[in-house]
């Protein structure tokens, strides 16, 4: 029963961060934790530096939205680099991929890159470490 508690209230804070949002920017972020939720619930949902953060075997993915754009935060430089390829009029950060609300054609180009990242995470299980 503890276990349960601790995933509704993590799911709670999820959501109560997505109710801070109005119009796009809570269309953007409920649309990725969605995504998430339903493709990787074994990932570990979490607030982490103020956004939704889901994390597994080393790897994370995090959301957040701001005024102008929605960012997609990770550790997976290589995904990175191949979204600089296909993303023209995104804006790129460190560890993270800037897409403005109005380039919603951006929206499965993310997916796909969420999906290579939890790949390689599969593939990297042999890792023994954890964030």
């Amino acid at each position: 029963m503890l276990f349960k508690l601790e995933v509704d209230k993590i799911m709670n804070s999820v959501n109560e961060y997505i109710s801070h949002y109005e119009e796009e920017k809570k269309e953007w972020i409920t649309t990725f934790v969605t995504f998430m939720r339903k493709n990787y619930p074994n990932w570990e949902e979490t607030i982490s530096y103020q956004m939704p953060t889901y994390k597994f075997l080393g790897q994370y993915i995090a959301f957040s939205a701001t005024k102008t754009h929605f960012t997609l935060h990770t550790l997976d430089f290589v995904m990175l680099d191949e979204l600089k390829e296909k993303l023209d009029n995104a804006k790129f950060g460190k560890r993270s991929v800037k897409v403005k609300y109005k380039d919603k054609e951006a929206i499965p180009i993310l997916f796909e890159a969420c999906r290579k990242i939890a790949e390689r995470s599969r593939q990297d299980e042999t890792n023994d470490y954890v964030i």
